[in-house]
């Protein structure tokens, strides 16, 4: 083998590597470019499909589509097309042809923008029309806000937009937080704020304040500002409650109590004057009314001036005596949804007295000689009670006779000689 010298010369060595580097980027650049892959022609099998399905084209595209968008898994879409795409060879393999095509241009060169002229009017996407501004759903709406106060509608207006990101706490979660008592940030005396000194002052007034039920009156709304005041304060509430607070409270607290007296009359009383809530009458009232009624209108009676009520409304109403716990508790008996939820005064109604049930006892055992304890230690200091028959001597000893009794007798009198 003889190798020629001028190729290994320095010079056409050099020509060969430079021309080498030279031309190697380009052939890199012609390598990295991309090649355009045509799409697969989908119109002779989509329209030889379409003819072989028929009627059922329209569930074969619904479930198909649901299928490649991941919706339905295999069996699902098997359950709606196995059917009529089974039945015959020719229609599943034309299925198979249209799923691998349309899978194989997945790879391939874009489509082009919109829906292919040969796809039929019945198959191509439906768009959802943008409600027109002007239908009659809508002119009814801004009537309808037209026609509120302007403060309400600047109060709708106000009202900020939710924020789709933020979480949104159930029921529970929000009462549970609601319970949770916050600690106020201790502000330093320097700066005017309270300590806590002052804040132990704010809750001692709560327990200053007299009761309802010591003082006799029914609670107004200073009264109920001054108790709840001290209250948050306890519970850690350094706003306090306003003086709206306590007016809705006093609303509420005598609602509350009207409509137990309500429940109450309406359970437990009966011949009332007419046009009242009770409307439990006995017969006898009922035609005395009737009759009465009929009078007046005449102008035969006239009606008392002080009360406004008839003759037989007056007398019954002097016979009737006040409420007490007799109708409270025949009010629970009958039903507990009135005081349901106090559970320690319906406990306290339950098991409590009567109005003249200790006078009562205390009577029967005046009568029964059975006095005040006081008078038992009076009469024992007085004298010694002995157990003895009516002819003085002591009771009858069980087990045993006379001659016993005499023996007992007897050997104590020997005792006391010997102690004497």
């Amino acid at each position: 083998m003889q190798i020629d010298p001028a190729a290994l010369s320095r010079n056409d060595s050099s020509n060969t590597i430079k021309g080498t580097a030279t031309n190697g980027p380009a052939s890199l650049k012609s390598s990295r470019a991309l090649i355009s892959v045509p799409r697969l022609e989908l119109e002779p099998v989509y329209t030889d499909l379409k003819a072989a399905i028929g009627d059922k084209w329209a569930e074969y595209k619904e479930a198909t589509a649901l299928f490649l968008l991941g919706q339905f898994n295999q069996n699902e879409y098997a359950s709606r097309v196995d059917y009529f795409l089974c039945a015959d060879p020719k229609n599943e393999h034309l299925h198979n042809n249209f799923v691998c095509a349309l899978i194989g241009n997945l790879t391939r060169d874009l489509p082009d923008h919109g829906v292919a002229n040969w796809v039929s009017a019945n198959d191509k996407p439906s768009t959802a029309s943008k409600p027109v501004s002007g239908d009659a759903a809508e002119q009814r709406l801004k009537t309808e806000v037209m026609q509120l106060p302007p403060r309400d509608r600047r109060r709708i207006k106000g009202i900020p937009e939710r924020d789709p990101n933020e979480i949104v706490l159930t029921e529970l979660e929000q009462s549970h937080l609601a319970k949770q008592i916050k600690l106020p940030s201790q502000v330093p005396a320097s700066a005017g704020g309270l300590n806590k000194t002052n804040w132990e002052l704010e809750i001692r007034k709560r327990y200053a304040q007299p009761l309802a039920a010591e003082t006799g009156e029914f609670p107004d709304s200073e009264s109920i500002h001054s108790r709840m005041v001290p209250i948050c304060y306890e519970e850690s509430l350094p706003g306090g409650a306003g003086l709206p607070c306590a007016e809705f409270m006093a609303i509420a607290t005598e609602t509350f109590v009207k409509e137990v007296l309500s429940a109450v009359f309406s359970r437990t009383r009966s011949n009332g004057p007419s046009g009242t809530i009770n409307n439990m009458m006995m017969r006898k009232y009922r035609q005395q009314l009737e009759v009465e009624e009929l009078a007046y209108t005449r102008g035969e009676i006239a009606k008392d001036a002080a009360t406004g009520l008839l003759p037989v409304e007056a007398r019954e109403a002097s016979m009737r005596q006040p409420l007490g716990v007799r109708d409270l508790r025949l009010t629970l008996e009958l039903g507990g949804g009135v005081l349901g939820h106090m559970p320690l005064i319906v406990d306290q109604i339950m098991g409590g007295y009567f109005e003249d049930e200790l006078e009562t006892e205390k009577q029967d055992r005046q009568e029964n000689g059975v006095g005040e304890p006081h008078e038992h230690i009076k009469q024992a200091e007085d004298e010694m009670d002995l157990d003895e028959d009516e002819d003085g001597s002591l009771l009858d000893w069980e087990g045993g006779t006379l001659g016993d009794r005499d023996q007992l007798s007897g050997l104590l009198d020997e005792c006391l000689s010997m102690a004497a």
